[in-house]
């Protein structure tokens, strides 16, 4: 608004802060370092194919999220088997004081993808809410 006194935060792209992080522990394939991100008590909330949006998954608290993180980068979501991820790459991140939104796009060895829309808001520099909407290759 003009003559306001509110200003806007600022927006940056994947060069610092938490995505910086995010795009260092993807390439890594570094679980624990992904997880340190969020809060000790963070939410991830998930919708998908398999959980849609009146049940979503929730998952609470950092241990639990470490977790969580093992099994969907390193294991099928359907069938369950475990799967070799091949690259990762964060595209359109943009992070404010106040959260971070960003794509994240898995490459499996066998050629499947996985596409993560994430949209988070920060506690006290960390994820403290995750909301995700993820949709993979069928086949």
């Amino acid at each position: 608004m003009e003559g306001s006194a509110r200003t806007r935060p600022s927006a940056q792209r994947v060069n610092g802060g938490l995505l910086a992080e995010i795009t260092r522990a993807l390439g890594g394939k570094d679980i624990e370092a992904l997880s340190r991100i969020y809060a000790e008590d963070a939410v991830i909330e998930e919708v998908s194919s398999r959980d849609p949006p009146a049940h979503p998954s929730v998952t609470r608290g950092r241990q639990a999220i470490m977790e969580r993180l093992k099994s969907d980068l390193f294991r099928d979501p359907v069938s369950d088997w475990e799967r070799q991820l091949d690259s990762t790459e964060i595209l359109d991140g943009i992070e404010t004081d106040e959260g971070l939104a960003y794509m994240e796009v898995r490459v499996y060895a066998a050629g499947d993808r996985v596409v993560a829309q994430h949209l988070a808001r920060k506690k006290n520099g960390l994820i403290g809410h995750d909301r995700v909407v993820v949709a993979w290759d069928a086949d």
